[in-house]
C-alpha cells in the first residue's frame, strides 16, 4: 500500500477535524435554537369596549363567602343515561370572594313635613362579586378513573362561570334581609343628618318576593 506523504497526512487530518468542528458548531447551535424556542412564550390580549352605561347602584353589603363547586362527567351507554363503570372525571373548584349585595336603583324621597322624609328602599339585588386578591379560586381536585381517557374535560371556566352568577347569588338577599335594612337605613340617616341633625326620617322597604 502506498503511503501518504508526511504532510498530506498531517493536512488531511486537520481538514477532518475541521469538519468535524464545523459539525459539532452546528449541532450545538441547533439545540440552543431549540432550547430558546422552547423557552419563550408570546401573550397577546386584545379588548373592546362593547357599551359604556351610567349606572345608579348603591352597595350596603359585602359578604365574604368561600364556595365548594363539585362536577361529574361520566360516558353514557348509547341511547341511555346509564353511566359506564370506570369512566367517571371529577372536578372540584374552591372559590373565594365578595359578593356585593345593595340596590340598582335610586331610592325614593317623600317629603312628609318640614324637617321630615319618608324614604322607600326599592328592592335589593345583587351588584357583583370581587373575588379575594390572595386566593381567589384553587382547583382542588381535577382526577379521572381508569377508562375515563374518552369521557368529555370538565369546563373549569365555565364551573367557575356558573358558581358567580347572579342567580346563586340571589339567595343571599334573603339571608341578609335584616342587615340589608340596618345598613340602608344607617347609610341614608347619615346623609340626611349631615345636612341637618333634626331631620326625622321613616323607612318602607320594597321586599323581594
Amino acid at each position: 500500500m502506498k503511503k501518504l506523504p508526511l504532510f498530506k497526512f498531517l493536512s488531511l487530518r486537520v481538514y477532518l477535524w475541521i469538519v468535524i468542528l464545523i459539525f459539532m458548531g452546528g449541532v450545538a447551535a441547533y439545540w440552543v435554537g431549540r432550547t430558546t424556542t422552547k423557552n419563550e412564550s408570546q401573550n397577546a390580549s386584545y379588548s373592546t369596549v362593547k357599551y359604556i352605561k351610567q349606572e345608579d347602584e348603591t352597595v350596603f353589603l359585602a359578604v365574604g363567602i368561600q364556595n365548594v363547586e363539585t362536577q361529574k362527567n361520566n360516558t353514557k351507554i348509547p341511547w341511555t343515561e346509564i353511566g359506564v363503570p370506570l369512566t367517571e372525571k371529577k372536578a372540584i373548584i374552591i372559590l373565594n370572594y365578595e359578593a356585593k349585595l345593595g340596590i340598582s336603583s335610586p331610592a325614593k324621597i317623600k317629603s312628609t313635613g318640614k324637617t321630615s322624609y319618608e324614604i322607600t328602599i326599592p328592592r335589593y339585588s345583587f351588584i357583583g362579586t370581587k373575588l379575594d386578591k390572595k386566593h381567589p379560586y384553587n382547583l382542588y381536585d381535577s382526577s379521572g378513573e381508569l377508562l375515563s381517557y374518552s369521557t368529555q374535560n370538565i369546563d373549569t371556566g365555565a364551573l367557575v362561570t356558573k358558581a358567580l352568577s347572579t342567580s346563586k347569588q340571589e339567595r343571599y338577599l334573603k339571608q341578609y334581609t335584616s342587615s340589608l335594612d340596618s345598613a340602608a337605613q344607617k347609610y341614608y340617616t347619615t346623609i340626611f343628618k349631615a345636612v341637618d341633625p333634626k331631620i326625622k326620617l321613616t323607612f318602607k322597604f320594597s321586599r323581594n318576593s
